[in-house]
């Protein structure tokens, strides 16, 4: 029974997208406008830089507009996104790359949803940041033409980017252990301290001492009496010396640089976003 009430509930949420979002995709693929911000004209030019884009870096470049997600899904505008892009299987290649902007009127939300290993690869977290840049100045002045013309070149730009090795990233500098510092008073009783207690000591050991005088030969610290050597010399045969190389910290000029690629954060269905308001 539970089954069939969740395969009813799947289907009516698929009604729900279809009927939103039915008449501005049989439009466009690629683009689509159920909140009619879009002209006629508009749309088309608009679907056909996105399929331009899209078939030349074989990475779908998506925009869907709705009046207010929350009559599609319960969530945020990111599972929005995500339902969106699954329900109408987007994607090109065997990996279904893309990259989906979806808008919100209501409440002005939006949401960059990409998935695929290329799409990642060229969409990375701070890529997505200067990606929302590029369209958020339009919106904001309710500019929705220019502001969908700037994504649209703005994602061929970092595909573009990604495909000759160096896709937009910022590298993130792991700041250095800080060195304990010293307190004037702690180095006193580590270095005065143990220095009188090593003086008091010798001074002991020198009271108790003072019989003892230097000699210079070794036969005088034997006891005549109990020793009868036959041959009696001194003689410096040999040594030894040992030389250890200290290395310096610049000898070899090689320093890391501390730094690494911020990335992209993909979530367990795969899925990487960047959301906010306009």
């Amino acid at each position: 029974m539970r089954k069939k009430i969740l395969v009813c509930l799947l289907l009516c949420m698929a009604l729900c997208l279809g009927m939103g979002l039915s008449a501005s995709a049989q439009e466009s693929y690629n683009i689509s406008d159920a909140a009619g911000l879009l002209g006629a004209q508009e749309l088309v030019n608009l679907d056909e830089n996105a399929k331009a884009v899209s078939e030349h870096y074989n990475c779908g470049v998506y925009v869907v507009i709705v009046d207010d997600y929350r009559g599609y899904v319960r969530g945020s505008i990111a599972d929005f996104s995500e339902a969106v892009y699954k329900s109408y299987n987007l994607g090109l290649g065997e990996e279904k790359n893309g990259i989906l902007l979806a808008l919100s009127m209501a409440e002005r939300d939006y949401d960059l949803c990409a998935y695929g290993d290329w799409a990642h690869y060229a969409f990375t977290d701070y890529g997505k940041d200067r990606l929302a840049e590029e369209f958020l100045d339009n919106f904001r002045n309710n500019d929705w033409v220019g502001g969908l013309n700037d994504y649209v070149a703005s994602c061929s730009s970092l595909m573009e980017m990604a495909k000759n090795g160096n896709p937009l990233d910022q590298i993130i500098y792991e700041p250095e252990p800080e060195k304990p510092g010293w307190d004037p008073v702690e180095l006193m009783l580590i270095v005065l301290v143990p220095c009188i207690i090593a003086f008091a000591v010798c001074s002991m050991f020198r009271a108790q001492m003072k019989t003892a005088n230097k000699q210079y030969y070794a036969m005088d610290y034997v006891d005549q009496s109990q020793s009868r050597l036959r041959v009696k010399s001194d003689q410096f045969l040999t040594r030894n010396v040992v030389r250890t190389l200290i290395r310096r910290d610049d000898d070899d000029g090689f320093r890391p640089s501390g730094g690494r690629p911020g990335g992209t954060s993909i979530n367990a269905g795969g899925f990487s976003h960047k959301s906010g308001k306009f």
